[in-house]
This record gives C-alpha cells, structure tokens and sequence, in this order.
C-alpha cells in the first residue's frame, strides 16, 4: 500500500490503517499519527449523549417494530 499524499511505500500497520506515512500525517493533520490514534480509540468508549427533540428511545423503536 502506497500514502495517499506522497505515493511512498507505508511500512508500519498504523500507516496503512490510516492512509498516509508518518510524516504526511502530520502535515495533513496537524496531529502524530500514534496520538490520533489513542484519541479515537478514548471516542469510541465516551460516547456524549445528545438530546435531540423529537429522537425515538430504544424502548419506542421496539415497541414500533414489534407492531
């Protein structure tokens, strides 16, 4: 797999995850490659809850599917 910015070889497994070298990631992104990657991992366990009028609880979604 080849980076999407500079067309070099990606060695590491982070790097072909991700799309583009280390170096190219930085400058894409303004961030390292391996801090974004623990920041996205932390996303996924802190999920925010949002109250958005008029959104459906899993309890009313059931109760519509079940009918």
């Amino acid at each position: 797999m080849i980076c999407l910015n500079c067309g070099r070889k990606l060695k590491s497994i982070a790097s072909r995850e991700a799309g583009y070298g280390p170096v190219c990631y930085r400058k894409m992104f303004g961030t390292s490659l391996r801090s974004s990657r623990k920041d996205s991992i932390s996303e996924t366990t802190d999920t925010p809850y949002y109250n958005i009028p008029g959104q459906m609880t899993m309890d009313e979604y059931l109760q519509t599917v079940s009918e």
